[in-house]
C-alpha cells in the first residue's frame, strides 16, 4: 500500500500551501464510493490544481467526482469549493448546523458569501455512505467550529478526524476550539468509538486512536 493510500478505496489527499513565507500542509482525503469519488473536504482556494493531480494520480477526472462532504466552513476545507463546484456535476453535503456558514447564509467571516456554493444535501449525525473503505459514518464534533463532523471508517480502524483532533508534532492532540462544552462532549463521543489510526487535518495520519483520545477525554473531564 502506498502512502497515499489510507485503505482500500481510501485515500490522503495532501495539499500544501506558502502564505506569507510560511508552509502549510492540509490533509483532506477522498474515498471510493460506488457512484464514484467522494471528496472528503477540498482544501485551500489556491491547491484546487493539487486536487486534480491527486484526481489523476488515482486514474479520475473531475467528471468521476460524485459528492463533496465539507466537514466545516474554514478556509483551508472549504475554500477551493466554488472552484471545484464549476468542475464537477455532484452535490455538496455539510451538517445541517454548518450548512448555513458553508454556503453563506450565515457568514461566519465578511467573503463567506461569496467564496462558497450552496450545500445540496444537509447531513446530521449517524448518517452513513457507502465506500471502498466499508462505510463512512457521519460523527458529529462541534467545537472547533459549529457543524464540525468527523468521518469514522469502523472496516477500517480509522477515523478522520478534520480539526476534532490534531497531530502538529506527531502526536494526538487537542486542537484549538471555539465552544470548550461542544468539544469536551465531542472529544468524548469519539472516545466511544473504535480505531486505531487518525487523519488529522493538521498532522496527517497517526498510529494513534481510542486509547489516546481516552486519555483526552479524561484530561477535559
Amino acid at each position: 500500500m502506498d502512502l497515499a493510500e489510507l485503505s482500500s478505496g481510501l485515500y490522503a489527499f495532501p495539499q500544501t500551501i506558502v502564505h506569507e513565507g510560511t508552509e502549510y500542509t492540509y490533509h483532506p482525503a477522498a474515498a471510493e464510493t460506488p457512484r464514484g469519488l467522494a471528496l472528503l473536504d477540498v482544501g485551500h482556494p489556491n491547491a484546487v490544481e493539487q486536487v486534480e493531480s491527486h484526481l489523476e494520480n488515482r486514474g479520475y477526472g473531475w467528471d468521476d467526482v460524485s459528492a463533496v462532504v465539507v466537514t466545516h466552513q474554514d478556509n483551508d476545507h472549504a475554500g477551493g469549493l466554488a472552484q471545484i463546484a464549476d468542475r464537477i456535476d455532484a452535490p455538496v453535503y455539510a451538517h445541517e448546523r454548518a450548512a448555513p456558514h458553508v454556503d453563506g447564509r450565515e457568514p461566519l467571516l465578511d467573503y463567506d458569501a461569496e467564496r462558497y456554493p450552496p450545500v445540496d444535501v444537509e447531513i446530521v449525525d449517524g448518517v452513513r455512505f457507502r465506500t471502498g473503505a466499508g462505510p463512512m459514518e457521519v460523527v458529529f464534533t462541534p467545537g472547533h467550529a459549529p457543524g464540525h463532523v468527523s468521518l469514522y471508517f469502523p472496516d477500517a480502524d480509522l477515523l478522520v478526524a478534520a480539526d476534532a483532533l490534531a497531530a502538529p508534532d506527531g502526536e494526538l492532540v487537542l486542537p484549538k476550539v471555539a465552544d470548550e462544552d461542544d468539544a469536551r462532549d465531542s472529544v468524548a463521543r469519539l472516545a466511544d468509538l473504535d480505531f486505531e489510526r487518525t487523519l488529522c487535518y493538521h498532522g496527517g495520519l497517526v498510529e494513534a486512536g481510542t486509547d489516546r483520545v481516552r486519555e483526552l477525554a479524561e484530561s477535559l473531564r
